[in-house]
């Protein structure tokens, strides 16, 4: 808990409220004023709490208000009864709440409204929450939509991957094995006091998770927090030193990362989203490493052009991320059940954009970190079924050139293509033949 619980708790309520009522994501609905690092962390952490409570804390608060909350006082609400349902201290929580309501013009005449609701949610929590296991939006903490959704697409595994999503994501890295062997990284983490273990050809899961300023040897370039299922790039596209490389939706730069870190490739990134450019920038200097870092839309063929010809492509497409979010839990609140067909409408914009300007002979590697199969398997299958000049080449390790990887797979890792732990990501491999 944090040492000045009730500021968390007040800047948490706000946050909150900018996610669910207008649809901001969670980083840019963080507070941008926090100079302590214990508070933003604090911040974060009971919002993630309070997004995947949001179900139960919005129904229990529709029983015990007479009326509406006004929004304000409805967050501080909602992230109070996440973390009585997180088993935080009871008393502390309803006092600091109190405070937090006090301490803002916006909510101080409704401080007394809080109390009475928590202390009341308190007395009475074996009855609200009686009937919760019989609803199951409640028991996944998703919206009906997004359940649905989830259970069409996998009939047989659909209660697994909402439990999942409603879980804790490990922290994973990849080592930078142009600076240390995974062998000797876990060596030297476990000799800083965490218990680190691999679950990838690169890929190591260290626990207890912390602040990226304290990961053992991150300043220095060693290592990067990134998913063992998004570093699966660099093992699938098998580059070679020399060869030209567009990673064409590159921000925050994770995967030019890794294909610079694998290979010394002639590498551009690009991205459309200037804020997001600096993020690569920063990224590859961290690492040391050096690529052409472009702003501009990949969709442009004059643009592209300028920088290649390219042996090859990656199209890491804009997704609905419904494959990451136990890191992300806002996103179920973000997204709309029209997203699904948006995004795909724009993925197959960007397929058909990067195969105009793909050399003959050559390969692109679409990924999505998605689970949902209108944009992953139903969308290759639309793009070869336009595209006459396209193939799917198997992928390495693997039998075939498609690759869908759920996030409830989880066996020990014995030095293969797939990790053993990762999230929900989609992988194509496609080369052009001659038309």
């Amino acid at each position: 808990m944090s040492a000045n619980l009730s500021m968390a708790i007040g800047l948490s309520a706000q946050a909150l409220q900018k996610i669910i009522k207008q649809s901001i994501p969670l980083e840019r609905a963080m507070p941008t004023d926090i100079t302590d690092k214990e508070t933003r962390a604090a911040v974060q952490s009971i919002l993630y709490t309070a997004l995947r409570q949001h179900v139960k804390t919005d129904i229990i608060i529709e029983k015990l208000a007479s009326h509406s909350p006004a929004p304000a006082i409805e967050g501080i609400l909602s992230v109070a009864l996440a973390l009585l349902m997180n088993d935080e201290d009871p008393h502390t929580v309803v006092n600091e709440s109190v405070k937090a309501a006090k301490a803002s013009p916006e909510t101080a005449h409704a401080a007394g409204f809080v109390n009475a609701l928590l202390r009341n949610y308190m007395r009475n929590k074996g009855n609200i929450t009686r009937n919760y296991a019989a609803n199951l939006n409640v028991r996944y903490g998703v919206p009906g939509w997004w359940m649905a959704r989830i259970r069409k697409a996998y009939p047989d595994q659909w209660r697994e991957i909402l439990t999942l999503q409603n879980s804790h994501a490990p922290l994973t890295l990849r080592i930078n094995r142009a600076k240390i062997s995974v062998e000797d990284y876990l060596a030297m983490a476990q000799k800083a006091g965490f218990n680190a273990y691999q679950v990838g050809q690169a890929a190591v899961v260290l626990e207890p998770p912390c602040r990226v300023e304290k990961i053992p040897g991150f300043t220095k370039g060693l290592c990067s927090v990134q998913d063992a299922g998004c570093q699966l790039v660099s093992q699938f596209l098998e580059l070679k030193g020399g060869e030209r490389v567009l990673d064409a939706c590159a921000a925050p730069g994770g995967k030019s990362a890794q294909l610079l870190e694998a290979a010394d490739i002639d590498l551009t990134a690009m991205e459309i989203d200037p804020k997001r450019v600096t993020r690569i920038t920063e990224t590859l200097e961290r690492l040391g490493l050096k690529a052409k870092v472009v702003e501009g839309d990949a969709t442009d063929f004059g643009l592209v052009k300028k920088y290649g010809p390219f042996d090859a492509i990656v199209l890491d497409a804009p997704c609905t991320a419904s494959g990451i979010v136990r890191r992300h839990p806002d996103i179920v609140w973000l997204r709309r059940p029209a997203d699904i067909e948006k995004l795909a409408d724009q993925q197959a914009k960007l397929l058909d954009s990067m195969w105009w300007v793909l050399p003959e002979g050559k390969s692109l590697l679409y990924i999505v970190c998605s689970i949902f199969p209108e944009e992953g398997p139903e969308q290759i299958k639309n793009f070869l079924a336009r595209t006459p000049n396209a193939r799917l080449k198997t992928l390495p390790g693997l039998d075939s050139g498609m690759l869908s990887l759920l996030p409830t797979q989880k066996n020990k890792y014995d030095g293969g293509i797939i990790p053993s732990v990762h999230d929900g990501f989609f992988y194509a491999l496609l080369t052009k033949v001659s038309a």
